[in-house]
């Protein structure tokens, strides 16, 4: 394959930064009642192990590229220099199974660093909403009820206490996104530096290198908001390294809003550096949305309510979307009455917007012909009908898949297609 360009090979770490998402990992409480004692150990020894197979991960993703001729991302000196690190919440007290005296954990937050000399370019790459974790969905994701100062949050980030209100004239962020942002920056990489991530970039040699922050989805507003929280002009958490804020950029994708309008004109015009290219994918320091992705929509009243027209043309139901988006809104509602609109930062589409665009862009199931070198068998495969067009594969058995299967695909499967041009794998085995 040929080399990913600088922004193709920003989005390949911010999905690779996922990669221990989903899993549940059954821990076993120690001895004792001190319940609350027990469930954090359970918490570090589920970090400790999601953390082993995210550096797995990583490690082995770099070295196939790194050994590879041409690498695909652009260069062959890619190095982990910074975790990766996953950080864990203590499971609750009701979700200790009594017959097993154990309990389930998830990765709430995954972050890494990774260097390539050549090129000189540092990538923080955060992960995405872990499906599987309710605390990101109800905690880092929905809850907009309320609002952070953000000159209060810098307060509290610095290590003092956050002393300004939150108000329609300042700069504000939603609790969700303060929650993200403030576990990022209170985690230790205990893999290579023993350091927070502010202190290992203050710690290195800056000069003539660029820093990208980078994630999807929680992670899409979570990236612009770490940028702006290292580079603020007044408070910057690294004001007092060698960085300057022309050498960082942000490269987030399918991100939510953050915060409110004044806040969107602070990292509009921070001055973030980062030259763009002409391919609707190659802008940084911009919100890149799929037209059909339900999540760049939030917060905005607007933007939420016109995506249920453009599925209803083809979903006959959709009474529990139109309600979500409503609960979304009056939750949000309850932010703004604080802090003003949730406004987006500087936002750009990956795809077109008219019905033509989206006929060709919704997703359909097909049965699909794979060739293993041993015997032809069977899996399914989610296709666009242009792909399914193009495909080698054989595709037959066209068949439309539930609103929220389509919700999923556009929000994940469809930025790689969009942003690296690779399209659909067998996401089920069949005969064979």
């Amino acid at each position: 394959m040929s080399s990913y360009d600088p922004w193709q090979t920003t989005f390949y770490f911010s999905l690779l930064s996922n990669a221990v998402s989903g899993q549940f990992l059954t821990i076993k409480l120690g001895d004792g009642i001190d319940f609350p004692a027990l469930l954090k150990e359970a918490a570090a020894e589920a970090q400790a192990t999601l953390t082993t197979q995210l550096k797995q991960d990583f490690a082995g993703a770099i070295l196939e590229n790194n050994t590879a001729n041409p690498p695909p991302l652009g260069a062959n000196d890619w190095t982990t220099v910074w975790g990766p690190q996953v950080f864990v919440i203590p499971p609750e007290f009701h979700s200790i199974n009594w017959l097993t005296h154990s309990v389930k954990c998830n990765a709430t937050n995954a972050m890494a660093v990774v260097f390539s000399p050549s090129l000189q370019r540092y990538i923080v790459a955060i992960a995405a909403t872990n499906f599987v974790s309710a605390y990101d969905w109800l905690i880092e994701d929905f809850n907009v009820k309320s609002v952070v100062a953000w000159e209060g949050a810098l307060q509290a980030w610095a290590g003092n206490k956050n002393a300004t209100s939150p108000s329609s004239k300042i700069p504000c962020i939603s609790s969700a996104t303060n929650t993200g942002i403030t576990n990022l920056l209170a985690m230790t990489d205990t893999v290579i530096t023993h350091q927070s991530l502010i202190d290992f970039l203050a710690s290195v040699d800056s000069s003539g290198c660029t820093l990208t922050f980078t994630g999807h989805s929680l992670a899409g507003a979570l990236s612009p908001t770490l940028a702006m929280a290292a580079f603020d002009p007044t408070a910057g958490l690294l004001k007092n390294s060698t960085w300057t804020v022309e050498q960082a950029q942000a490269y987030p994708t399918a991100g939510a809003t953050p915060g409110n309008g004044p806040f969107a004109q602070l990292f509009n015009g921070a001055g973030f550096g980062g030259s763009n290219g002409t391919q609707p994918w190659q802008l940084w320091n911009t919100d890149l949305y799929n037209y059909l992705d339900i999540v760049p929509r939030a917060w905005n009243k607007e933007l939420l309510t016109a995506l249920p027209p453009i599925y209803k043309a083809y979903y006959d139901d959709l009474t529990v979307l139109d309600a979500t988006i409503k609960v979304a809104l009056a939750d949000a509602a309850l932010g703004e009455l604080v802090a003003g609109p949730y406004t987006s930062i500087n936002r750009a589409g990956l795809n077109g917007e008219t019905s033509a665009d989206a006929a060709n862009e919704f997703a359909y199931q097909y049965t699909v012909t794979i060739d293993n070198n041993m015997s032809a068998a069977t899996a399914t495969e989610l296709m666009t009908l242009p792909q399914a067009a193009q495909s080698t594969q054989s595709p037959t058995d066209k068949t439309d898949i539930s609103w929220p299967s389509q919700l999923l695909f556009q929000h994940t499967k469809a930025y790689s297609e969009l942003i690296l041009g690779e399209g659909p794998t067998p996401s089920k085995s069949g005969n064979g």
